[in-house]
């Protein structure tokens, strides 16, 4: 009874000295984040985006062979783990990757405060948005409908003309550093308990049981904020799903591999939310299971939808 006692008071302390640890990590990343849109977001950058603004047809061409080559890579990578049986895992992360990239792109310029070099649909969300503007075909200045609203779209009162500083770049930034914060203690703590084939059980994993996914969900979320783009919200819920979909896939291995001990751990640690004990219901047949994801994916989707439409859409015709 007494080592369970000092076992447990030992855990909370590493618990603590983790977050303590997120804490110190967020701070400096938050001032490196600063530094660097301080120093980018000058008139140089400016001046050269507005001589770059003469190609702008070439640049929206570059633009959708990016998105070409980006979907032909998934397929490449897809189809070599099918050769070698783990196309589950490629598949999850490989496609959030490609799904995401573009709409990264978009993200660093608004956190750097350079949010005008944003104005190519490519760029202001990446392949939701770059989809979006090719069913508007050749004419963007028609009357505004939801292809326009995605493609297009800034979220939040005149954010348009929204000035690239000011609280809300300050908590974008503060939201992703301390995401990156969580995601690189998170992937330190799992990798020396890897190396020592042991289950990662303490620090940070006491908390939540994806700790990684954790902090991945938030630093992106930050970047859609700093972006507060619709095709770039409509991304990272994307994103979130595809890392959600991971972590079960990894915890039926965990499952497999530690058995009982890793299902006592599911118990009593919440799944990625800290301090919520959230278990999604699930079917346990295969397809019963993929109609239930498929439909948890179009409710969410549409929640957002839904709470951009309330907090206000401007549709911005740059494209």
């Amino acid at each position: 009874m007494e080592i369970a006692a000092e076992t447990d008071k030992t855990n909370r302390r590493s618990e603590a000295r983790s977050w303590l640890a997120v804490l110190v990590l967020g701070l400096a990343v938050f001032g490196l984040l600063y530094g660097a849109s301080a120093l980018l977001g000058g008139n140089v950058l400016y001046r050269w985006f507005y001589r770059w603004e003469a190609w702008s047809n070439t640049r929206l061409a570059l633009y959708e062979i990016v998105a070409l080559a980006l979907i032909i890579l998934l397929a490449a990578v897809l189809a070599h783990g099918l050769e070698r049986k783990r196309v589950e895992r490629r598949a999850l992360i490989v496609g959030s990757l490609v799904l995401y990239m573009p709409a990264l792109v978009s993200s660093l310029f608004a956190a750097a405060g350079l949010s005008y070099l944003m104005w190519e649909a490519f760029v202001a969300g990446g392949v939701v948005s770059t989809l979006a503007c090719l069913l508007m075909g050749n004419n963007p200045q028609a009357v505004p409908d939801w292809r326009q609203w995605i493609a297009v779209g800034r979220v939040g009162r005149d954010a348009i003309q929204r000035a690239d500083s000011g609280a809300w770049h300050i908590l974008a930034l503060l939201i992703v550093a301390i995401g990156v914060a969580i995601t690189i203690l998170g992937f330190v703590q799992v990798f020396r308990a890897h190396r020592k084939k042991r289950l990662q059980m303490d620090g940070l994993y006491a908390t939540v049981r994806h700790p990684q996914h954790l902090g991945i969900a938030i630093w992106t979320f930050g970047l859609a904020f700093a972006a507060s783009t619709t095709a770039g919200y409509l991304t990272w819920f994307t994103v979130l799903f595809f890392y959600i979909l991971l972590a079960l896939w990894e915890e039926k291995r965990l499952s497999q591999q530690f058995g009982s001990i890793y299902d006592d751990y599911r118990r009593r640690t919440p799944f990625m939310i800290p301090f919520v004990g959230m278990n999604v219901p699930l079917p346990q047949s295969r397809w019963s299971r993929v109609a239930a994801l498929a439909a948890y994916y179009v409710a969410g989707m549409a929640i957002v939808c839904l709470i951009m439409m309330a907090i206000g859409v401007d549709a911005n015709l740059y494209v």
